[in-house]
């Protein structure tokens, strides 16, 4: 470069510039292009560091490239990945709050191919970067953006990770799928809510029957790539042996169940519920997910040891360190293939035999390893099938573990979102190891039903400091009280009842206290107790560390997050909400209206009279209601005389249905309707 300066002005270079130079040249070596979905090339010197995204895909991608840092903006369809818990939104994905957008000061902003020319036309010919972004891309161009994409943001790493593993899940079940006869295929119906009263199936040249074939299964063949209307006779006469969506179309699918040919097929009435960030998407998930549907599709099968492809030797294994307890030898997550798919268990391996009090499998004496298995979305079906005692003889084999000497916990979270606390007071210490998941799982105890579904909050409590049986069992409670309290300081509903119902635990949760230590041991771990403290904070900052792990749960969440997490969907409460009023592009006006500070108070003060009228501490809601009408005039910007009546379906909680109304009047009357 220097040379090429002399050999332009014909005088060497100060010594300035040559610093200069010099400086620049990593950023220079650093830059990049990138051709987003529509052909469109970007150029950037470097990495993007402020980045409004507006495409779920995108956020999703850059979180599994470790970008999430520079994620300042998502939208309020964003899926919520542990890296995406706390990022603002700007509102729906197509209909953005472009005030906010550009309050973010973006470096660089991804949309949906579809909004790219809104896009354009909102910025007003700001000169920030714009990325089209398809979610519709077939499994092997979603790859090649994966790499690209890293490369753009100098993560060329994590880029190759990433498609690795998911090319991992592909090659596993390609292996398995042809082990089974032509003959034994199954027929696979994807089914999707088209939104005016009618379902759909994607077409055969799809992302998703792609998906499908890659499973092992049979798709249903309709022309082209985009979704197409499902007729009954249709559906009667491919006769699916196995039925999928996603939480969004659960309605459409419960009003089929009810009619003739529909509710006369087997499959539609067992149908499987899928994330729709996996579903619904291309993304740098796509293996897993098609594991887990073929997994699912073929579990009878894949639980037989002839079907097996991969051996269950150890692949990795990562430290953790636990300084301060004694008898502690070694402890470390290992990773394997069990079944064929990976999984993950934390094990504790204690210097010399240790008596623990386990509510998963009782009181143990002599017990040399601890630990807390976690299992797959792949293995679910095959576990339940075979029963809980072949499942840990399965472990233990894996392992290489003596049963007779080690206590071990299951649960379907993944290990490498464990959360590992320690508290101390003075020479007193405390670790708690927590796994949590609560989706599909969490019940309120005394309300809810008996069952068997995925999700756990394992707890593992270590102390420096011996304990008596009674004080283990002693500490047992305080960490289940202080799990509870975490779950009721998050708002985290129950699965079964979400609008009646705050959470209590999932139906699952197992606790491990490890009694040994120095000293006399203490009979008393309670509340009021000293160890009883430093228990309580460990487990509930474990609690609330693991949530976010594993299933994205922040704190504090937007309230449009915490409708959705009640189990109601907005465009099922009425005509206005699923675009059949007068406003056009209502719903996407209410999320937008739902970040507004006022309208976020009036549903979160909704959500608190609600559980409290369910607990009977509340006699009436009259207060409330009668303030409705002021509230809606001060967020519409215009009086309002009434509250309109919006929402008509009967399941939603009183203070929250009238909180709705009010915003959905206030919304109407802002736009002149």
């Amino acid at each position: 470069m220097i040379e090429k300066i002399k050999r332009k002005t014909g005088a060497a270079p100060s010594l300035a510039l040559i610093l200069f130079l010099l400086a620049a040249l990593p950023s220079i070596l650093r830059a990049a292009t990138f051709t987003d979905d529509l052909g469109r090339t970007l150029n950037a010197s470097q990495a993007p560091s402020r980045v409004a995204s507006l495409a779920p895909g995108a956020s999703e991608t850059l979180c599994s490239l470790e970008i999430g840092s520079a994620l300042k903006g998502i939208t309020t369809e964003d899926s919520y990945f542990e890296c995406l818990a706390g990022v603002p939104a700007v509102g729906p994905k197509d209909a953005p709050d472009w005030k906010r957008v550009l309050d973010l000061e973006p470096d660089l902003i991804v949309v949906e191919t579809g909004n790219y020319e809104k896009a354009l036309s909102a910025l007003e010919g700001k000169k920030i970067p714009l990325l089209a972004w398809s979610d519709t891309l077939l499994p092997e161009e979603s790859e090649d953006r994966i790499l690209r994409l890293a490369a753009f943001f100098h993560k060329e790493k994590e880029g190759r990770e990433a498609v690795a593993e998911s090319r991992d899940f592909l090659e596993t079940i390609k292996l398995k799928v042809e082990k089974i006869p032509p003959g034994e295929r199954r027929r696979v119906l994807r089914l999707r809510d088209l939104g005016d009263g009618r379902v759909g199936t994607p077409g055969k040249d799809s992302y998703e029957t792609v998906m499908i074939r890659s499973a092992g299964g049979i798709p249903f063949e309709t022309e082209g790539d985009g979704l197409k209307p499902l007729s009954g006779d249709e559906f009667a006469r491919f006769d699916p042996q196995f039925v999928y969506g996603c939480q969004k179309d659960r309605a459409a699918v419960d009003r089929l169940k009810k009619t003739s040919p529909w509710s006369r097929n087997e499959a539609l009435k067992n149908i499987h519920y899928y994330p729709c960030a996996l579903t619904n998407l291309t993304s740098a998930h796509t293996g897993y997910f098609t594991a887990w549907l073929s997994a699912d599709l073929y579990f009878d099968l894949y639980g037989d040891p002839e079907n097996f492809v991969r051996d269950s030797s150890i692949v990795k294994t990562t430290p953790i360190p636990l300084p301060g307890i004694p008898y502690v030898k070694e402890a470390r997550v290992v990773e394997y293939h069990l079944f064929d798919f990976p999984h993950r268990t934390l094990l504790i391996d204690f210097v010399s035999p240790q008596n623990v009090i386990s509510s998963g499998d009782g009181a143990w004496n002599a017990v040399s390893t601890v630990g807390n298995s976690g299992s797959p979305p792949m293995t679910w079906s095959i576990r339940h099938r075979d029963g809980w005692e072949k499942a840990q003889d399965a472990l233990f084999a894996a392992l290489k573990l003596e049963r007779s000497r080690s206590s071990i916990l299951f649960t379907g979270a993944d290990l490498r979102a464990l959360s590992v606390q320690s508290r101390t007071y003075r020479d007193l210490r405390v670790t708690a190891l927590v796994t949590a998941g609560v989706d599909g799982n969490a019940l309120r105890t005394s309300k809810d039903t008996g069952g068997w579904y995925q999700g756990t909050i394992n707890i593992i409590l270590l102390s420096n400091r011996a304990l008596s049986p009674g004080g283990a069992a002693s500490a047992a409670i305080v960490a289940t009280e202080a799990k509870t309290a975490a779950l009721w300081d998050m708002d985290v509903r129950s699965a079964q009842t979400p609008r009646e119902n705050p959470a209590t635990g999932t139906g699952t949760d197992d606790v491990i206290v490890v009694t040994g230590g120095n000293g006399a041991p203490l009979d008393y771990t309670g509340g009021h107790s000293k160890i009883g403290e430093l228990i309580a904070s460990a487990v509930y900052d474990g609690v609330v560390e693991a949530l976010r792990k594993q299933n994205g749960k922040a704190p504090v969440r937007p309230a449009w997050l915490r409708i959705a997490e009640r189990g109601i969907l907005l465009e099922d409460l009425g005509p206005d909400f699923s675009g059949k009023g007068k406003m056009p592009d209502f719903k996407n006006g209410f999320l937008a209206l739902l970040l507004d500070p006022r309208a976020r108070a009036l549903v979160e003060t909704a959500f608190a009279l609600d559980d409290a009228k369910t607990m009977g501490e509340l006699s009436s809601l009259d207060p409330f209601e009668a303030a409705l009408a002021n509230e809606a005039s001060l967020i519409a910007g215009k009086k309002v005389e009434a509250v309109r009546n919006l929402v008509e379906n009967p399941s939603v909680p009183p203070a929250l249905r009238s909180a709705l109304n009010a915003l959905g009047t206030a919304l109407l009357v802002k736009n002149g309707f």
